[in-house]
């Protein structure tokens, strides 16, 4: 950004030229004020002229003006003030006599309305009237009725500020007012101009590191983002000052953002991995066996075919259900799932779970039982869902637990919650893994036998389950001692 182009310059051009036409039209105001009160001033000191003029002696004799008697009125009247212009006019305003060079009056008729208004005394000064010698101005007067019979049947009409004392004060206007004005007006602007630059440059300041900070921003380094964005004065509580920490706020929910849109690339490209991964494995297996069975079928006996179409289906099961807890985690990582809220018995819930791993926990030789006191309990949640949390946890329990081990559920109420464990005496999670056993594929004690191996996404889909119904599934884990998975959910009021 160039500096014609900046605020700072834009805000300091418009304050000179405000000041400029501030200061031109109070010189304009400066000027007609002053006139204005010069001119009520002279009307005021020459307000009762025409009045002493027409007081001395009658000037319209039988509709003719006396002009031996006005000019000794008018003699008189200039000793009083030089520069009175005297002039008599009828009530109609026609200009009948005056005492001025022949050729100089350039009116012969007058406007009455400046004439009442001064006779009324009601109007402010200065009352301007008509100047004879310049028709196209005004100028201050004094006026007095001519008398007779009771009657006005003229009027004494007299220019208080002649031609004279207009040459006077243009002359005096020209050569010092106006230059003293103007002189005055330029150095106010140019003291104006150096205060409100100084006073710009220190109000634009912050915004324009604000600006430079905001030209530096780059989310993908978000520890330099928090040395830059630095409040200038943090106690202030200016507009500058809020958009400064608005950008503050930003630019961190920005590179929050971008680390988050960063995790997600990595996890994505992780899944693709591990995706292709797992759904290879089963797949190339399942794929061995079949090709073994069609090149070698003649050589082998029924045991042997057996066994391999055995083997087969194993792996078609893991991939099948590869795919379908794929599918299920997606749908609920995505929003896809809303959970439907009903109220249902916990307990009647945990004896279907047990009743359906029954065989498989009698096949490995694992005591599966039901812990504590049967109380029942009823929850409000998706039914559903909370099946499928119970089968995850009981089937990874299971999976973990070595022959004559026990895997228990219990069920237990605290604070209109009811709380759900399940446990078992397996091998337990080394403290480390603990934080990662709910992420997808993470695969604690890899070293197990591969029918111990599960999909990796059974824990993450329970987590996500819990979390659409506000809730959190706790660890408490030893090595060799067990492992036990602890969850809460709200209690069915009636």
């Amino acid at each position: 950004m160039t500096l014609l182009n900046s605020l700072y310059t834009k805000l300091t051009v418009a304050f000179l030229l405000l000041v400029t036409l501030l200061g031109g039209w109070l010189l304009y105001l400066s000027q007609t004020t002053s006139e204005r009160y010069s001119q009520e001033i002279m009307q005021r000191l020459n307000q009762s002229v025409a009045m002493y003029i027409t007081e001395q002696q009658p000037l319209i004799i039988n509709g003719q003006v006396d002009e031996q008697a006005l000019d000794t009125l008018a003699a008189r009247a200039m000793v009083l003030n030089p520069n009175l212009e005297i002039y008599i006019i009828d009530v109609d305003g026609r200009i009948l006599s005056h005492r001025l060079p022949n050729g100089s009056v350039q009116l012969q008729h007058i406007s009455l309305q400046p004439v009442r208004a001064f006779l009324s005394g009601k109007q402010p000064l200065p009352i301007l009237g008509d100047d004879p010698r310049q028709p196209n101005q005004t100028n201050t007067i004094s006026v007095s009725p001519i008398m007779q019979f009771d009657r006005p049947v003229g009027y004494v009409y007299a220019i208080v500020g002649g031609q004279l004392y207009q040459q006077l004060r243009d002359s005096v206007t020209d050569s010092y007012v106006l230059r003293m004005g103007i002189v005055l007006m330029g150095g106010s602007i140019l003291a104006a101009a150096i205060t409100g630059s100084v006073l710009f440059f220190f109000l634009t300041r912050r915004l324009t590191r604000l600006r430079q900070q905001v030209n530096r921003f780059d989310p993908s380094k978000p520890k330099e983002l928090t040395t830059d964005l630095t409040l200038t004065n943090p106690v202030s509580r200016d507009e500058i000052s809020e958009l400064h920490r608005s950008f503050e706020q930003m630019a961190q929910h920005i590179a929050q953002q971008f680390e988050a849109l960063r995790s997600l690339d990595e996890t994505r490209r992780e899944l693709i991995a591990n995706v292709s991964h797992d759904l290879r494995t089963p797949l190339a297996s399942m794929q061995g066996y079949i090709e073994t069975l069609m090149i070698k079928s003649e050589s082998l006996d029924k045991s042997q075919r057996k066994h391999y179409l055995e083997i087969a289906y194993k792996h078609s099961q893991r991939l099948g259900q590869l795919i379908s807890e794929l599918f299920e985690l997606a749908k609920l990582e995505s929003g896809g799932i809303e959970p439907n809220l009903e109220p249902f018995s916990l307990l009647e819930l945990v004896h279907d779970c047990v009743q359906e791993f029954s065989l498989n926990a009698e096949q490995k030789a694992v005591n599966l039982e039901i812990k504590g006191r049967a109380e029942d309990c009823f929850v409000v949640a998706d039914i559903a869902l909370i099946h499928r949390v119970l089968q995850n946890l009981i089937d990874n329990a299971i999976r973990h637990t070595p022959e004559h081990g026990t895997v228990a559920i219990a069920i237990s109420r605290s604070n209109q919650q009811a709380c759900v464990e399940v446990s078992d005496t397996g091998k337990g999670i080394q403290t480390h893994e603990i934080p990662f056993i709910f992420e997808r594929y993470y695969q604690s004690q890899r070293n197990q036998p591969a029918e111990k191996i599960g999909t990796g996404l059974g824990l993450a889909i329970v987590k996500r389950i819990l979390e659409l119904h506000k809730s959190v599934i706790n660890v408490n884990s030893q090595p060799n001692q067990g492992t036990s998975f602890l969850f809460q959910l709200p209690e069915y009021q009636t």
